[in-house]
Formats: structure tokens, C-alpha cells, sequence
């Protein structure tokens, strides 16, 4: 498109802003030629609407070709189908109260209101019914053939084009819906998830002069008023809308975000068309476990609220507000005095796509470090606040030269509610310890399932799945792997996966996606697993002490090899603080971990008993009685040896997170053999609590706790019997018996 000067009242500067009526622009002029009589764009008080005409009603319904059967879409997307979808497209400017209602459905939908406002408008929902009908029943019409012909695995992966192909030539909204599908494990088996994951959510650009008139009708003014310059052709064109970079007069580069015309009025005819034909689906198959309608209505809510760019302003200074703080994560600017609800204009930030792998290498940049900043941030919008950027795709994350990641495009939002951001961790976490039954009571606070029925037998179907998977180790565990087993299993059971759920595995799947197209071997799982370990050890939630309480502790003892894999991993976490974990420290103390100190005290007890025996072996194999003896005497059992293995790994663990010099402790003492005497002993414990609190001087303020008073007498008590009944058996010179190995 040539740049218009549009200057002569402006002072002369030459601002390229399309126009239809420069002389120089004979293609736009053309162009603007065959959409005046369709397109009728007026000042927000001339709003009207005008019956269809048979004619663009017929062409509306019957242009373009059918894309059932087609394995490649290439058509839809060439110039001439381009062109056509675009001829066929109703771009009437909607009427004042239907702009209100769709503006209000995007918070509240009401599909009732949805129907009442378009009963008048029953011709052009008929021929769109007619049309979709005919699309979709030739796709099922081929798959209930192969269902009666038992090739229905056979034919799978070309129906699964097939369906593509179809989605995408009945336009934007069925788009969206197979996208929205294409996340969607427990309605669809997994060939069908990997087709319509490529869906392409693009479409031609429509007419620049619509897009200035439209900019004027909505802000107010002419856009030559407002933007000094404005890019000749769209930047970027989808199916809602599409960008143009420009400069305001007062000097800002933004884009600026102008709303397809008539994009409002297509959307809302599919969405109660598609609402009416799966209420039949829900009322004539029983075989689907779980009610459609309802995600339906779900979709076409999210889909009317992406409609609303004001919305989209406060979603997108909601996310600054709420991880702005996050390292190298940027979003743009809201001018929200240039702004309203079909157009937006927010700053221009310059930056590389993720997928341009000329203009990374160019810059310097690496995909693999930007899809790790990524996943940190996703991190934290699902499991801190739950509110989470739910579209993050190529086009939508920006690399900067800085080293910034740049989000855009906040149309696309959704909310994990707090039961969920604890459950997502417990359920990760004890999928990698493979607690499968533990996995199963998790889907009830995920609510994939109605505590009314029993999850138990669906342990089976995972462990089928995930005992082969996790023999190797999280690092190497692929995030896709494990979703597509998920699925295969949430397919095959009544599962009802929430929205805000798929969308989660659907933010993952891309940015792993991207990684593995610059790094093959790149690992998600491996990436996010130190953030939840970190969280699950040092988070106070009452949920989340409750998973940590039964992860580590089984049949009354502490599965030391679980706790120590947590610190290692928790430690790997990017924000990992030692400090932190004095609040497990404050948990252990408090009422609600009794179940944990009884195990844990009775572990201490043991463990110093070992260092204590030990010592007395060495002593006693020093002197005349030699090593044969020490070992008869005070011989080392499996358990024993356990114990001290443990020992070392936890305290060579926590030493690294806090390094620090060490006071030597005795544990020798005058008594026979090397033992200590009673008095010995108190001084021994005296001196470690000393040793403590000069480290640690929060300990003083823990050991006063109830809990922590409960536990050292406890070991106190328990250590003086244990050595006290060695003293006797060495007085004796009864050996000590060994304790059995624990499981």
C-alpha cells in the first residue's frame, strides 16, 4: 500500500494513513470500490441494520467449497480462497444494543440473551446452520461409517485432517473451537489433539479504509488526528482483528489493535448455533459421559471476552501488576485514552519472535534461555495467583535484545482457583515418586471427578502407563510424553477436565514446543520440578504440609530418600532460598505435625544412637580386646548402616544450602568402655543446643515451642535409655542385638 499524505491541515508532515481517496492509491480505491455497498460505517448515533439481501445471504451460505475430506487446507489459506472467505464475510456494523450485549456477554454470558437478540436475525441463522450442518455432517456422516465398518482406528488420523480442514473453512469461531478441542484430552483421543493443535488462527486482512474508519468511529477523531504515523499494511492480521504500528502525536510508537467489522455478529451466530447442536449431542448420546453444553458455554464466554479490547487492557495491566516483579519479563503499556472496546492501542516494544531463528541467531539470543524464563513466569502465574496468560504461542512472546521476554495479546486469560495451584503440585509431585493412588485422590481437588466416585481402579491404568515412562529420571521425563498418557488415560475414564486445566497443559505443550525446536533433548518437567519442590518445602499452606506429610512418611516412618530428593530439587530453584526453609522448620513444631515428629524423633533418637555406638567400636577395637570384640559387642546392623547413609546425605545436603564452620561434638565419654556417664550425656546435649543456637539464632525461638520441647524430650529420653541399656550389656559383655532392617 502507498503512503497517503494526509498533511494539509496538519502542518505539512507527511503521515502515511490510508485513505480511499488519494489519487495515488488506485488500488485501494478499487478495493474500497467493491466494499462500499456491503460495508456501512457511520458516527456511533447513525449505528443501523439492514435486512440481508437474498443474494449475500446465499453467497454467505454456499461460496465457499466444502473442506470435508481435505488432508491439505492449503486452499483456505491461499489468496484465492483468502479472497473468498473475505467476500463471503457479513461485515455489517452491528447495531448499539447488540455491541452493548456481546460487551456484557464477555463477563456475564447468558445464552438466553444471546438467542433473544438474535431471533429477529432467524434467515441468516438458517443459511449458517445449513451450511455448518452440511460441513459437519459429511465429516461424521465418514466417521459413523467406519464405525460400522470397524475401520474406525484405521481411518483415525485422516479423519482427525479431515476435521482440521473442515474447522477451518467454516471460519474464525469453529477456528477457536478446534483449538480450544485441540486441548481437550478427555473429549478426544490423542490423533485428533495433534491435528487440531496446528489449526492456524489467521485470515486475510480486511480494507485499510475500513480499519481508519472504524478507528474513527470508535475513538472519536480521525486517526490522522491521533497517530502522526501508521504502517501502510497491517503488521499482523488474525482472526479477530489485526495491528498496525504507528507514532502519536506526542511521540510514542505503539500498535495499535483494530477489531475485524462484524467479527462480533459472526462469532455470536456460531455460538448459539453450536450451543443448540450439542444440547441434541447431550439429549441423544448417553455414551458421553459428561454434559457438553456446559463447555460450550464456557467457551463461547472466553471467546466473546476476547471480543472486548478494554478487557483486554485491564488483563494486561492485571498481569504487569501481578508479575511485573518477575526477572526479564516485560508487557507493554496501556494508552488507555486511545482506547475502547474494538480498538486497542498499546506500546510498541521491538523484539524477535521465538520461532525466528535468523533474527535470534542475529541478535545473539537463545531460544532455549527464553522458553526457560518462560516457564518460570508460567510457574508463578499458575501456582501463585492463578491467573495466567493462556495463549502463550510464537506470535504472542517477543524476544528482546536486552534479554527481556516480552508477552502480548491479553485477550486470552484464565484463573486456576487455590485448591487447584496446591493440587497441580501435589499432583507432580507425587506423580514423579509414582504415589499413583495418591495421584487419584488429587483429580477430586482438581475437580476432574465427583468425590462420589471411587478413583481407586484408575491407579492401574496409570501405573501401566508411567512405570515405563519414569524409568528414567524427571530430567529426562518429556512433558508432552506425559500429557499425552494423561490423555490417554482421561479419555478412556469419566474424567471432566476444567477449562483452566487444559489451558495449562496447553501453555506447557507450546513452550516446550518451542525449546525442542532449538534443543531436541530439552526437558519441561526437568525445568519446573525444583519450583514445585521448593514450594511444597517451604510454602506454609495447611494443603501443602498435608502433601509433604504424606509424601515423606509412610507407615509411621520417614522415607529419607524422599525428603532428600525434594532438597536436592528445591535447591535447583532459581528463587531457592535457605532462609526458607525455617518455615518448614516453624511447621515441624506446630500442632498440625504431630503425625511427623513421632516418626522424625524416633529417627533422631536411632541416628544419634549410631554416632554413639560407633565411637564405642572404635574405642573398644583400639584397645586390647581388638576389633573382633568392638564388632561383637557393639556390632553394626543393616538398619544401622541405613541410618548413618541417610545421615550423611541429608546433613552433606543441608550443609550445602547453609555452609558453615561445624563445632565438633564428643561423643565419647568416661564410662566403661568409652561410654558416657548420665552427667556426660546432659553436657552433650547442653553443648549441641549451644552449638545451634550460635548458628541458628532462630532455633531459640523454635526449640520454645511446645512442639519443639515435646520432641527433645523425647529423643532425650530416648537416647539416655538406649545408652544406658548399652552400658549394661557391655558391663555384661552381652553384645547388642542389631535392629531389624526397615522396608
Amino acid at each position: 500500500m502507498v503512503a497517503l499524505n494526509l498533511s494539509s491541515k496538519l502542518g505539512g508532515a507527511n503521515i502515511p494513513v490510508p485513505t480511499p481517496g488519494n489519487t495515488n492509491c488506485t488500488r485501494q480505491r478499487a478495493s474500497w470500490a467493491s466494499w462500499k455497498g456491503r460495508i456501512r460505517v457511520a458516527k456511533r448515533s447513525q449505528y443501523r441494520r439492514e435486512a440481508p439481501s437474498a443474494q449475500s445471504v446465499e453467497t454467505t451460505a454456499t461460496s465457499l467449497p466444502p473442506a470435508a475430506g481435505r488432508e491439505d487446507v492449503s486452499w483456505f489459506y491461499s489468496e484465492a480462497g483468502q479472497k473468498t472467505w473475505v467476500d463471503a464475510m457479513e461485515l455489517d456494523t452491528i447495531t448499539p444494543d447488540t455491541a452493548s450485549l456481546l460487551q456484557e456477554l464477555g463477563v456475564n454470558y447468558d445464552p438466553q440473551r444471546l438467542a433473544d437478540a438474535l431471533e429477529s436475525r432467524s434467515f441468516e441463522i438458517n443459511a449458517r446452520a445449513v451450511k455448518v450442518a452440511m460441513a459437519l455432517g459429511r465429516f461424521l456422516s465418514k466417521v459413523l461409517q467406519d464405525y460400522a465398518t470397524g475401520r474406525l482406528e484405521r481411518n483415525m488420523e485422516a479423519r482427525a485432517s479431515e476435521l482440521r480442514g473442515t474447522l477451518a473453512a467454516l471460519g474464525p469461531s469453529f477456528v477457536k473451537i478446534g483449538q480450544a478441542l485441540s486441548a481437550r484430552p478427555d473429549l478426544l483421543p490423542r490423533v485428533y489433539l495433534e491435528r487440531l493443535s496446528s489449526l492456524q488462527d489467521r485470515l486475510p486482512s480486511f480494507p485499510n479504509p475500513i480499519a481508519m474508519r472504524l478507528i474513527e468511529e470508535e475513538l472519536g477523531r480521525p486517526p490522522q488526528e491521533i497517530f502522526s504515523e501508521l504502517s501502510e499494511e497491517p503488521v499482523a492480521a488474525a482472526s479477530l482483528g489485526q495491528v498496525y504500528k504507528g507514532r502519536l502525536r506526542s511521540g510514542e510508537v505503539v500498535a495499535v489493535k483494530v477489531q475485524r467489522p462484524g467479527i462480533a455478529d459472526s462469532i455470536a451466530v456460531d455460538m448459539l448455533l453450536l450451543r443448540r447442536l450439542i444440547s441434541v449431542v447431550d439429549r441423544t448420546t448417553p455414551e458421553i459421559t459428561q454434559d457438553l453444553v456446559p463447555l460450550v458455554d464456557e467457551f463461547a464466554k472466553r471467546l466473546f471476552g476476547e471480543l472486548d479490547y478494554e478487557q483486554e487492557g485491564r488483563n494486561c495491566e492485571r498481569f504487569t501488576e501481578l508479575y511485573g516483579y518477575v526477572p526479564r519479563i516485560r508487557t507493554p503499556k496501556v494508552h488507555w485514552e486511545f482506547t475502547s472496546r474494538r480498538v486497542l492501542t498499546m506500546e510498541w516494544i521491538d523484539g524477535v519472535k521465538l520461532t525466528d531463528k535468523e533474527g535470534m541467531d542475529r541478535n545473539g539470543l537463545e531460544v532455549v534461555d527464553f522458553v526457560d524464563v518462560g516457564i518460570e513466569c508460567t510457574l508463578r502465574q499458575l501456582l501463585e495467583h492463578g491467573y495466567f496468560h493462556a495463549d502463550p504461542h510464537p506470535g504472542n512472546l517477543l524476544a528482546c535484545a536486552n534479554g527481556d521476554l516480552v508477552y502480548l495479546d491479553f485477550g486470552m486469560m484464565s484463573e486456576a482457583p487455590p485448591n487447584a495451584r496446591y493440587a497441580i503440585i501435589s499432583h507432580v509431585v507425587h506423580l514423579v515418586n509414582r504415589d499413583y493412588l495418591a495421584m487419584c485422590e488429587d483429580y477430586y481437588e482438581l475437580e476432574f471427578m465427583d468425590r462420589s466416585v471411587d478413583t481407586r481402579p484408575i491407579a492401574p491404568a496409570l501405573a501401566d502407563f508411567f512405570d515405563d515412562v519414569l524409568e528414567t529420571s524427571v530430567s529426562k521425563l518429556n512433558f508432552r510424553a506425559l500429557v499425552d498418557g494423561l490423555g490417554d488415560v482421561f479419555f478412556k475414564y469419566p474424567f471432566t477436565v476444567p477449562p483452566y486445566y487444559a489451558l495449562i497443559l496447553r501453555s506447557l505443550t507450546v513452550l516446550e514446543g518451542l525449546a525442542l525446536q532449538a534443543d531436541p533433548e530439552y526437558k519441561l518437567l526437568a525445568k519446573a520440578y525444583p519450583y514445585m519442590a521448593r514450594r511444597l518445602l517451604t510454602d506454609p499452606s495447611p494443603r501443602l504440609r498435608a502433601s509433604l506429610e504424606s509424601l515423606v512418611l509412610r507407615d509411621g516412618q520417614i522415607r529419607w530418600n524422599r525428603l532428600d530428593n525434594l532438597l536436592r530439587e528445591g535447591s535447583k530453584s532459581s528463587d531457592f532460598d535457605p532462609e526458607q526453609l525455617w518455615v518448614l522448620a516453624d511447621w515441624l513444631f506446630s500442632p498440625s505435625a504431630q503425625g511427623v515428629r513421632e516418626p522424625l524423633a524416633d529417627e533422631v533418637v536411632r541416628l544419634v544412637d549410631t554416632y554413639m555406638a560407633g565411637a564405642i567400636r572404635e574405642q573398644i577395637g583400639r584397645g586390647p580386646a581388638g576389633v573382633d570384640a568392638a564388632k561383637r559387642l557393639v556390632p553394626m546392623g543393616p538398619k544401622e548402616e541405613a541410618s548413618l547413609a541417610r545421615s550423611r546425605s541429608i546433613l552433606q545436603r543441608l550443609g550445602s544450602l547453609q555452609p558453615a564452620r561445624r563445632r565438633s561434638i564428643a561423643v565419647q565419654g568416661n564410662g566403661p568402655f568409652g561410654t558416657m556417664t548420665p552427667q556426660e550425656f546432659q553436657r552433650t546435649i547442653a553443648d549441641v543446643r549451644e552449638g545451634l543456637l550460635a548458628r541458628y539464632p532462630r532455633v531459640q525461638q523454635l526449640l520454645s515451642s511446645p512442639g519443639a520441647q515435646e520432641m527433645l524430650n523425647k529423643v532425650s529420653q530416648g537416647l539416655l535409655a538406649r545408652a544406658t541399656a548399652r552400658t549394661l550389656r557391655l558391663v555384661l559383655g552381652i553384645g547388642s542385638r542389631p535392629e531389624p532392617e526397615s522396608r
